[in-house]
């Protein structure tokens, strides 16, 4: 998706001489290349929480397929802590009525998350 912006980024950057870009097409550029650092800012954010959640499941767990899978299929809203709170203790105990809608789906997928990667060929 990054590859499609900036290609379309760079397409409309140099149609026009680079001499000739109203203010409001530098305006429109700035704004892009934010979006591009932001993106870039989210991608860095994901990949860290994605290994830092599969480095704690190998810590206690030890099964590289099942911890692969929960750090790529879990929500990022969840750490691997989160995760062992979610799968071992109610929805009482872990303040689910609390929550806004958007996380108690992703809290409600927990459940089907970890029944995916404790079947998964490779995990115990």
């Amino acid at each position: 998706m990054k590859l499609v912006v900036t290609a379309t980024l760079a397409a409309a950057l140099l149609a026009p001489s680079a001499a000739a870009q109203s203010l409001e097409e530098l305006k429109t550029a700035d704004q892009l290349n934010e979006t591009l650092e932001l993106l870039d800012k989210a991608e860095a954010i994901l990949k860290s929480t994605s290994r830092t959640r599969r480095s704690d499941c190998m810590k206690a767990v030890g099964n590289a397929a099942f911890c692969g899978c929960i750090g790529d299929k879990l929500a990022v809203a969840w750490s691997f802590s989160d995760y062992v709170a979610i799968t071992t203790r109610s929805k009482e105990e872990n303040g689910y009525a609390s929550l806004d809608p958007n996380m108690r789906v992703a809290y409600d997928n927990v459940a089907a998350v970890r029944d995916e990667c404790v079947a998964s060929p490779a995990a115990p």
